[in-house]
Formats: C-alpha cells, structure tokens, sequence
C-alpha cells in the first residue's frame, strides 16, 4: 500500500544523508516503534510558525492536537505504524464533509504522499478496494520496522495552501554502545514529474534531513 502503489513503483533519490549521532541505536528503533506521542511536545512548533502553522478563524494560534489524532498499530514482531486522519485535511482543501465524498473524489482532492492527481488512476491498478478507503480515511503516515527502520509518508504544507509529499526511509545502524549512523534514505515515484521530485528532495532534506527540522 506504500511501496507498491504505482505502474513503476518507487526508486531512491540520489544517494543518502549518513551522519553518526551519539546515542545507543535502540533509543532510535525504540522511538520509531512506539512513541506516537512525541509530536504534540518535541515537533509542537510545527504548529506555531511558517506554512506548518495552526490558526484559527481569527488568525490566532489554535490547538495542534485534532491535526495528531490518529491509531496506533502494533505488532508482536516490533514492528509499528502511526496512522493519521485524513478528515481534517480534505476538508480543508475541498470546503466539503468528508463523508459525501467517494474514495475517488477523496484521491483527487488529496493524492497519497508523494503523488499528483493526475497519477491516481494507477492506484486502482495496484490496490484493493480495501487499501484504497484505508489511503483516503486513515493512512499510515509513519511507522517502524524492528529493529531498527523508520519510514514516512508524510504531507508537508505549501505557502500556497497545497502539500508536497515527502517519503523517507531511516536506518539506525550500530557502530558501537554509544553510537549509531543515521541513514536517510528520500524516495520518489519513478514517473512523478521532475518538478515534483525535485520539490520532494530539498524539502524532505529541509524537515527530516541531516540539520532537519524534525
């Protein structure tokens, strides 16, 4: 559903960002695994400043905590996914409950992460009936592999009120107790156009990158 949704699927945007941070690498895996809850405390100026910001209707700054509601998934193996309400966000963009709209108006009105609208007929093609109502409802957003993998599919707001999509995928590799190499993987869709990938890149490095904002 995140990997294999297109015609020619994804490939890897140039080679990846390798930094080494000094800590153990399973406060990493551990983090990537199990707290969801991090965002409203250590990310809470997502929602205070610049494109990220949350206002309400007099222009004030309003609560980020609706925009984090979501699921938490796990699993016996380790692995794990945070899954984010879409709701919020196709409204905002459509002027429109939810609710009266098909999954097909739903994919226009906000393509998964990293998609346009105009390659959103692949979906069908790829996915089930099932996978296409759980993109447009409730989507994994973040989530992590055991022992030591983060990925995500992530929306990053525009000045202009649209989103990019940013897809990531980070390696916490040991190199010894008390250090690990972060590795920073950026994928794109083999044909999203040039201007989207290249939007997808220096963002994605700008929010998850090595002197990332997140």
């Amino acid at each position: 559903m995140l990997f294999l949704r297109t015609d020619k699927g994804m490939e890897v945007l140039g080679p990846p960002q390798r930094f080494i941070v000094n800590a153990n690498w399973k406060t990493a895996g551990e983090q990537s695994a199990a707290d969801g809850f991090h965002t409203l405390t250590l990310h809470r100026w997502l929602g205070e400043v610049g494109n990220y910001a949350k206002k309400d209707e007099n222009g004030q700054s309003a609560d980020l905590s609706p925009e984090m509601y979501g699921v938490e998934i796990s699993s016996p193996h380790g692995h794990a996914l945070r899954c984010i309400d879409l709701a919020r966000k196709i409204k905002r963009l459509t002027g429109l409950d939810p609710e009266t709209l098909s999954v097909e108006e739903k994919l226009q009105a906000l393509p998964p992460a990293g998609m346009t609208a105009g390659m959103v007929e692949q979906l069908a093609r790829n996915l089930s009936d099932d996978q296409l109502k759980v993109l447009t409802s409730m989507p994994p957003q973040v989530g992590g592999m055991f022992p030591n993998i983060l990925f995500g599919f992530v929306y990053i707001p525009q000045p202009d009120g649209t989103v990019v999509g940013s897809m990531t995928l980070h390696a916490y590799v040991p190199q010894g107790p008390d250090k690990l190499e972060f590795v920073n993987w950026i994928f794109a869709e083999k044909d999203a156009p040039p201007e989207l990938r290249e939007k997808m890149l220096k963002q994605t490095i700008q929010l998850f990158g090595t002197s990332g904002m997140v």
